[in-house]
């Protein structure tokens, strides 16, 4: 059992659920520990054909707990640098274990999914939503590039202008657009309505051949994963180089002060060549 979710075995289909909505399902350092622990059981297990995702409370989930940005440090030396891509590596492999797992995985979403609630949900098969839901980039607004999966699954999940507009301006998409770009594949009238109608699905799923749903998932995903491999371990590059607590700092405390954030102009190469 962990602080962060829940399981509960059904037969053939799994319910997780994030039990943290006094934070609103924000995602700390239990989950991250406890979470590819928990898929790595069911993976092993055998039984579950079917993973639903859901969480308690208005929100599905708020994104990163913001208890992670205070230990962020200044990470100057190459060996802390090092040690941030070995790390952010580790968290984009606890999502991929999703995509990696045996059976289908299925997201009831509600309220905000923002930030590493948009990672989990991406890496997610299916996903249904409620019409109050809302979907965001939230590292877009405090200075952070989006490192761990919604860059480089949302471009496969929504057209490439649409993902340009949500990860530069960091708006909030509602559960309208989601589902007319496709991002979710229907909206359901209320939170209740929205987990009948993953767990609908998820019995339907459940009722096929498990070695053909491992089979479309292998065959979907060989569509895409050259690409996603090569993205992921893009931003655990750049952001092992160029993430800046200093920026960070800055919009945390702008947002904490109702201010507009202050930060340094990027330079250009200089054109003499000195």
């Amino acid at each position: 059992m962990s602080d962060a979710f829940s399981i509960v075995q059904d037969g053939a289909i799994a319910r997780l659920t994030l039990t943290r909505p006094e934070r609103a399902n924000a995602l700390g350092s239990a989950f991250w520990r406890d979470f590819p622990l928990a898929i790595d059981a069911l993976n092993q297990a055998g039984q579950t054909r079917v993973l639903l995702i859901e969480s308690e409370g208005r929100h599905f989930c708020s994104g990163m707990d913001t208890d992670a940005f205070t230990s962020l440090g200044k990470s100057d030396s190459a060996h802390d640098r090092f040690q941030f891509r070995a790390n952010l590596l580790v968290l984009q492999e606890t999502l991929t274990k999703l995509e990696q797992a045996n059976f289908a995985v299925i997201a009831a979403i509600q309220g905000a999914c923002l930030g590493g609630g948009l990672d989990l949900v991406l890496a997610c098969d299916i996903r249904v939503c409620s019409q109050n839901a809302s979907f965001g980039i939230e590292e877009t607004n405090i200075a952070i590039v989006a490192d761990l999966g919604s860059l480089q699954r949302g471009v496969h999940a929504l057209p490439y202008g649409v993902m340009c507009d949500m990860a530069l301006t960091g708006r909030r998409m509602p559960a309208a657009e989601a589902a007319r770009y496709g991002l979710v594949s229907s909206i359901e009238a209320d939170d209740a309505a929205c987990r009948a109608r993953a767990a609908e699905i998820a019995e339907t799923i459940a009722s096929k051949s498990p070695l053909m749903t491992v089979g479309i998932k292998r065959s979907l995903q060989n569509a895409r994963d050259a690409a996603l491999a090569d993205g992921l371990r893009f931003i655990a590059d750049w952001n092992a180089g160029m993430f800046s607590p200093a920026e960070v700092g800055e919009a945390l405390t702008a947002r904490m002060e109702k201010r507009e954030a202050v930060f340094q102009s990027m330079a250009g190469p200089d054109a003499s060549g000195e």
